[in-house]
């Protein structure tokens, strides 16, 4: 099965007292909670089971010689906000300590590196700016066991198909900026369908669509001639090419490129 992500509010993330601060616990996933979800699966309401955990932590968990667990830490899975792939990401800012289901969810224990990456995240979580928790894995039991060729949808009556996931297989897991569970998974399944593409935009393209998503920028520009009229020579809205609109000059393809990372973008949004 493909790799997916879920994410969860850090609503009990506690740094542990005592020695340097550098020990966070946090739940990476809540147990028996019908979560609204749309993704590579459909729309659906997921459920995870209170025992989904229990064979990966078996294979994780120190065991014999090797005291170390066999699951990664990584800061918003080792990607940039783009969902590419991030070379100083990809390293690892902590190593799990513990990691167990209790009667709420999968809490993790993990001892944060002295790293410069690992301080910033740190910080970010104490002043409240981090509130995400996120980890991807693979589902490898659930119930129904099959999924739809089209992907779950809900019924005549607008009533959403319960997945119950009840064996995962974890990957890694960490703290993310996307505390949203549902905006996460639908995050998290676009990046990887846009990976490709952002990762042959030119650099010029990447920072205007970074610039749109964090001014909010609207995808579309206002119709030549609109209700007031085109701009007037010298009004800021005739200074250049609107935010979202690619730069002269590229080739069709990465035209082509641009308009599908719009597409995807205005999707979202309407969701």
């Amino acid at each position: 099965m493909d790799a997916f992500m879920r994410s969860f509010p850090l609503e009990d993330i506690r740094v542990r007292a005592g020695g340097d601060g550098r020990t966070v616990e946090a739940y990476a996933a809540v147990f028996d909670t019908p979560t609204e979800i749309t993704d590579q699966d459909g729309h659906y309401l997921e459920v995870i089971d209170r025992r989904a955990f229990d064979r990966t932590l078996q294979q994780l968990a120190p065991a014999g010689s090797r005291s170390t667990w066999r699951v990664g830490v990584f800061y918003n899975h080792g990607r940039t906000l783009w969902g590419t792939p991030s070379e100083r990401g990809s390293m690892p800012i902590g190593t799990p300590v513990e990691v167990r289901a209790d009667s709420r969810g999968l809490l993790t224990v993990t001892r944060y590196n002295k790293t410069e990456l690992a301080d910033e995240v740190l910080e970010n979580i104490r002043e409240g700016a981090i509130t995400g928790q996120s980890f991807t894995g693979r589902f490898t039991r659930s119930d129904p066991g099959r999924t739809p060729r089209a992907g779950w949808r809900a019924d005549s009556s607008g009533k959403l198909k319960t997945v119950k996931r009840q064996e995962i297989a974890l990957k890694e897991y960490g703290p993310t900026p996307f505390p949203a569970y549902p905006d996460a998974a639908v995050i998290g399944v676009r990046a990887e369908q846009l990976v490709q593409l952002l990762g042959q935009m030119p650099d010029e393209e990447r920072e205007r669509l970074a610039l749109m998503l964090r001014t909010g920028t609207p995808l579309d520009s206002p119709a030549e001639g609109g209700p007031e009229g085109p701009p007037a020579a010298g009004d800021p809205a005739d200074a250049g090419p609107a935010a979202e609109d690619p730069p002269a000059g590229h080739s069709v393809r990465q035209k082509i490129a641009w308009a599908k990372v719009r597409a995807e973008i205005k999707a979202r949004r309407a969701l």
